[in-house]
């Protein structure tokens, strides 16, 4: 079923919550919004252990989990659909998608999205050559611009975190920033040394080359920047507050009792990291 249009969807949420409001009276919280009521669209792409198709062709992953158990405690139907990340983020613009997964929080998406904690915590990384990490001794993103002529590969669309976006639009004039479409382009690419070194997701990184070649070994160097952690994203233009907020406290129910822990266990095989 098609999700409803924006404005029918807020009359229905708003009717609920207001009929809740004057039957249970001001004590108690508003129900879960029905299937009928609530139906929205998911853009994702892989991006695994995050969003992805196992091995049976079913779409797994720590994210899907927790937005899948998040949906059915609100009551809320999921439509994902497949698509490219930069064509998810422009859809959620234009309110052709509702939702997407795994989102970096920067000034231009707060602009036409709502931000809901999803229990993610994101590190980013340098990647490089064995063989050839010696020659980029790095400790800081400034020692970048140190080492003479070097490419550094990025992914379209994403973001690896404010300060490091803000480098990135400026860096210095001995480093080329090179965008690729996808990463596990990318990482063909830094093994065919286009690149001399890729910013990534340190878990995603990790999924990537666990999927791929083993040759030649492609290793981390020292710095782990801490992004903040990823969200899920809900557009502004189709998707009514009230929904968003049903959202929210879903989730920080999971998270009290325990379910957010159960599931990152699960599919990283280690304990929720501490704050």
């Amino acid at each position: 079923m098609r999700r409803l249009q924006a404005g029918t969807l807020r009359a229905a949420v708003h009717g609920l919550i207001c009929a809740a409001a004057l039957c249970a009276g001001p004590a108690l919280a508003a129900p879960p919004l029905t299937p009928s009521v609530c139906s929205l669209s998911v853009g994702w792409d892989s991006w695994p252990p995050y969003h992805y198709l196992s091995a049976r062709q079913q779409l797994d992953g720590y994210s899907v989990a927790v937005l899948n158990e998040a949906a059915r405690r609100t009551g809320c139907r999921l439509n994902y659909q497949q698509m490219p990340w930069p064509r998810t983020l422009l859809s959620l613009k234009n309110g052709l998608v509702d939702l997407a997964m795994e989102a970096l929080k920067t000034p231009e998406r707060e602009s036409f999205a709502r931000f809901v904690w999803a229990y993610s915590p994101t590190t980013v990384r340098l990647w490089g050559l064995r063989s050839r990490v010696a020659q980029w001794p790095t400790h800081r993103l400034e020692d970048l611009g140190k080492h003479g002529k070097l490419i550094l590969g990025v992914t379209r669309g994403d973001s690896y975190g404010t300060n490091i976006d803000a480098w990135l639009k400026q860096p210095p004039p001995t480093v080329s920033v090179d965008i690729g479409p996808t990463l596990d382009i990318n990482v063909q690419k830094l093994r065919a040394k286009r690149l001399d070194l890729l910013l990534a997701n340190s878990a995603t990184m990790r999924a990537a080359l666990q999927a791929q070649a083993t040759e030649p070994e492609i290793v981390p160097l020292a710095p782990v920047w801490n992004t903040g952690g990823a969200y899920f994203i809900f557009s502004k233009s189709s998707v009514p507050r009230p929904v968003v907020e049903a959202f929210q406290q879903a989730l920080t129910g999971m998270w009290r009792d325990g379910s957010i822990q159960a599931l990152y266990q699960q599919h990283f095989e280690a304990p929720y990291p501490e704050e």
